[in-house]
């Protein structure tokens, strides 16, 4: 399967959308299980809303880093 181009007015050019959804997938990850253990382990109550908004912010700054290196890497 061949990728297709990406326009440049995406905030993920010149990234696959499968690579954006696997940093999206990561990043929320990565936000939501300290505050699940917090919750669990040592009974602190937390909203889940900023929970999401804050997977949502890693991931857009981190897809920009690795679209930028990317487009900085092409010859």
């Amino acid at each position: 399967m061949a990728d297709s181009p990406v326009p440049p007015w995406k905030f993920w050019h010149p990234l696959p959308f499968w690579q954006v959804l696997l940093i999206a997938l990561a990043a929320q990850l990565v936000c939501t299980i300290p505050v699940v253990a917090l919750q669990e382990l040592a009974g602190i109550r937390l909203g889940g809303a900023g929970v999401g908004a804050a997977g949502g912010i890693v991931m857009y700054l981190t897809v920009r880093a690795f679209a930028k290196r990317k487009l900085e890497a092409k010859p």
